[in-house]
């Protein structure tokens, strides 16, 4: 979020802009694969950044869907900024359309079908009965063919350049409307590495198992030796059901290059029964990367002591029998888990015995919570869960539940994640087993290589109590050509490196932490309303304490330590606004001595709050953006006359002493055009620094709580 200033010289100023196109990528889902098999692949791109279209959805046995054409971005919005959709659809309007120009693959009894070649187009492989389908190589999108009896090669596709277009949301009153990280990643696939297919019962095993490969029916608790890594609900006290099987980890099997890391590679050693179920490691740079943990739900103990080893073989068969969803009185998923490192995006799926092969037998939701416990509702499941074009959950029964970490492509997403257990249930009360300390996640935020993704990066955290905040790396002001790396621990954070130098108005980033719901928030992942109370009238209010501890930087650098706070007239929609809808109040804790805020010096006034005494300087917005009010939006500024390094405070004696001047500051704050009101909605408050000369701010170090009663 970039604070709302300028420099001494310059009326414009930087809003903030965690603005995020959201990908349109109709990802096919990869499965949850048993065992270390090759499954349907990683699924594709859920959400990519900024329209970018991924480079393949892997669907099938094998087959590869590319998504040819690119998704840009046009338009206008802000002042003088891009925003909005536009450029060339995805694969299959975009370029030769659907299949290109008669270029499927055809349908052959018996024969063998080239998939032809589609530049941009849709290029099915053809569906080949007996014989061999090959989807060929193509740069448009490529589906590998069903082949029945045959087999299908999903053939290299590259959907198109995929480039998306710039994407960027231009500049802004000298800032950038571009949008951030969009993380989606693939849904389950690659290469499970634990797990068993086994459905049936062996070893006086008690239910009517099915087959081998997984099969329907009821899997029985069996009276065969309960192997290494395989699980039961008992374990974990629940009586509500009674689900046991392997646990099993797996990751991506079809992405080049790809380094994606999963430890243990099963779980026969060094877990007891029971768990906890911890993973650890890193998913590659690429929307189809994926590391994944999975439960078979529904899985006889066979007697066998590597049943649940790992296994390649095993990884596209069928899942073991099912369960019938959902158990008495369930309305969801009370899932206990923690997390050292916690990826942009975190996921759970159910899915059933075909989910290996067709997407619709396969379910995902997003986990929000940036600390377990979490309830996740069978109704927030779905075919799709990175957009809303999927198909709803509709109590099928399941047969497996996993939890899946998706790649980015700004950078490698390291993760470190522990389930402790789950269970059906009504609310985040029925998650079993002792819930971790919170205030631990750590990990960082952009990368050394310049990219819209990396600038724009954010991360969900929780404090000592508990609190969820948002890490903002907010590199916007030069997002594609310079670069931001913040290392952050719980709701601190410190700048690593930052390279960006504007100087005179330009303001290059503004890295913060804040509570709010602006941008896109990415199904959830980055709003903290529910958690903080907000957005909550500022009569209403009762207390804002917050705190801001800063240090480091350069001594005298061009950058400053302020809070930026948002404020709507009416309650908006969480994700419907990229900057304050109606007006801001901002405190300067420390102002350099080559910038100033919004407004004129000759027209400043002064305020004494907790002690401390303030300039107060007004001034219009001169900016629009999404959702918001017209351009004469009030900023009034809290210049602190003397550097605080340890604020603490109640911010609503900052709201009070707005309102209570309302009439005085827009007279005297040219070009003002509304007063603020007591009737107005606080929606986000974010603490971090104005950077106009990256050099002075490397090392600047940034605690922020902020608690509203």
């Amino acid at each position: 979020m970039g604070l709302l200033l300028i420099a001494t010289t310059a009326m414009g100023c930087v809003y903030p802009s965690l603005k995020t196109v959201t990908g349109t990528t109709d990802a096919a889902g990869g499965a949850i694969a048993r065992r270390d098999g090759s499954t349907s692949g990683a699924g594709g791109n859920p959400d990519g950044p900024n329209g970018v279209q991924s480079d393949a959805l892997i669907g099938g046995s094998g087959g590869v869907v590319g998504t040819g054409g690119s998704m840009g971005v046009g338009g206008v919005s802000g002042s003088g900024g891009k925003s909005g959709s536009g450029g060339s659809s995805n694969g299959g309007s975009g370029g030769l359309g659907s299949g290109g120009s008669a270029n499927n693959g055809g349908s052959a009894n018996g024969g063998a079908n080239n998939g032809g070649s589609a530049q941009g187009g849709s290029n099915s492989g053809g569906s080949a009965n007996g014989g061999g389908a090959q989807g060929g190589s193509v740069d448009g999108s490529n589906s590998g063919g069903s082949a029945n009896g045959g087999g299908a090669q999903g053939g290299s596709a590259k959907g198109g350049s995929n480039n998306g277009g710039s994407n960027s949301g231009g500049s802004s009153s000298g800032g950038s409307d571009s949008g951030g990280n969009a993380q989606g990643g693939s849904n389950f696939g690659g290469n499970a590495q634990g797990g068993s297919n086994s459905g049936g019962s062996a070893q006086g095993g008690n239910g009517a198992g099915g087959s081998a490969n997984g099969g329907s029916g009821a899997g029985g608790s069996g009276s065969g030796t309960r192997p290494p890594g395989y699980f039961m609900t008992a374990d974990w006290s629940v009586t509500k059901v009674d689900w046991h099987g392997c646990v099993w980890t797996g990751k991506d099997s079809t992405v080049a290059g790809s380094d994606t890391s999963v430890v243990p590679v099963d779980f026969t050693s060094g877990t007891p029964n029971g768990g906890p179920y911890r993973i650890q490691g890193s998913v590659y740079n690429d929307y189809n990367a994926v590391a994944l943990l999975g439960f078979n739900l529904n899985e006889a103990a066979t007697g066998v002591d590597t049943q649940c080893k790992s296994d390649p073989a095993a990884g596209t068969k069928d899942g073991p029998p099912t369960v019938t969803m959902p158990p008495s009185g369930a309305t969801g998923i009370a899932v206990n888990w923690s997390a050292t490192k916690l990826p942009l995006t975190f996921r759970i799926q159910i899915q059933g015995v075909k989910g290996g092969s067709d997407p619709t037998n396969r379910w995902c939701a997003t986990i929000t919570d940036s600390q377990g416990p979490s309830f996740v509702p069978f109704s927030a499941f779905s075919t799709t869960c990175w957009n809303t074009t999927g198909i709803k959950y509709n109590n099928e029964p399941i047969d497996a539940v996993g939890f899946l970490v998706p790649g980015t492509v700004s950078a490698k997403s390291p993760y470190d994640i522990t389930v402790v257990g789950f269970a059906p249930g009504t609310s985040v009360a029925d998650a079993p087993g002792k819930a971790a300390a919170c205030g631990m996640l750590t990990g960082t935020v952009g990368s050394a290589s310049a990219s819209l993704d990396a600038s724009m990066q954010r991360a969900a955290v929780t404090a000592t109590d508990c609190k969820k905040y948002i890490i903002n790396n907010n590199n916007w002001g030069q997002p594609t050509f310079t670069t931001q790396i913040l290392n952050y621990t719980a709701n601190s954070f410190t700048i690593q490196s930052t390279s960006g130098s504007g100087g005179g108005s330009n303001v290059v980033s503004f890295p913060s932490i804040y509570i709010g719901a602006n941008g896109q928030i990415a199904n959830g992942t980055f709003n903290t309303w529910t958690d903080s109370g907000l957005p909550k009238q500022i009569s209403a209010i009762n207390s804002a304490q917050s705190t801001f501890k800063w240090s480091g930087g350069n001594s005298g650098g061009n950058y400053n330590a302020a809070y930026d706070i948002w404020f709507a007239k009416s309650s908006p929609t969480a994700g419907s606004y990229y900057d304050a809808i109606s007006g801001f109040i901002m405190i300067w804790l420390y102002e350099p001595g080559q910038s100033q805020p919004i407004g004129s010096s000759v027209n400043t006034r002064s305020a004494i709050i907790d002690g401390q005494a303030y300039t107060v300087w007004r001034g219009p917005r001169n900016g629009m953006a999404t959702g918001t009010d017209g351009a004469g939006r009030p900023v009034i500024s809290y210049v602190a006359n003397s550097t605080n390094n340890n604020f603490s405070a109640d911010l609503k004696a900052f709201f009070d002493d707005a309102v209570t001047n309302g009439a005085d500051d827009m007279s005297k704050g040219s070009g003002i055009t509304q007063a603020f009101s007591s009737s107005w909605y606080l929606t986000d408050v974010f603490a971090g620094f104005e950077i106009w000369n990256g050099s002075d701010a490397n090392g600047l170090q940034d605690t922020f709580t902020c608690v509203i009663q």
